[in-house]
C-alpha cells in the first residue's frame, strides 16, 4: 500500500490542482445528495407521515435510512476514487 502523501509530492502542479478539484466536487456532491435526500425525506414525513399511525413512521424511518446509507455509499464511492484514482478497489 502506498501513502497518499508520497504519491500527491510526485504529481506535477497541474496534476495536484486538478486531483484537489475532482474531491472537491466530489465531495461536494456527496454533502448535496445527503441534503437533498433529507430534505424531500422531511417534507414528506411532515405533510404525509406526521399523522399517521407509529407502524408507518417506523417504516419510513426504516426507509429514509436505507436510502441514506446507499446515497453515502455510492457517493463516497466517488470521493475515494477522486482521491485514491482507479487503482481502488471496486
Amino acid at each position: 500500500m502506498t501513502d497518499v502523501a508520497t504519491e500527491d509530492a510526485t504529481l506535477s502542479t497541474e496534476a495536484r490542482t486538478a486531483k484537489r478539484a475532482a474531491m472537491r466536487r466530489a465531495t461536494l456532491h456527496l454533502v448535496l445528495g445527503v441534503g437533498a435526500l433529507d430534505t424531500v425525506a422531511m417534507i414528506g414525513y411532515y405533510y404525509i407521515i406526521m399523522n399517521a399511525e407509529p407502524k408507518t413512521k417506523m417504516l419510513f424511518t426504516g426507509v429514509w435510512t436505507i436510502l441514506t446509507v446507499i446515497v453515502v455509499m455510492v457517493l463516497l464511492r466517488r470521493v475515494r476514487r477522486a482521491r485514491f484514482g482507479q487503482t481502488m478497489r471496486r
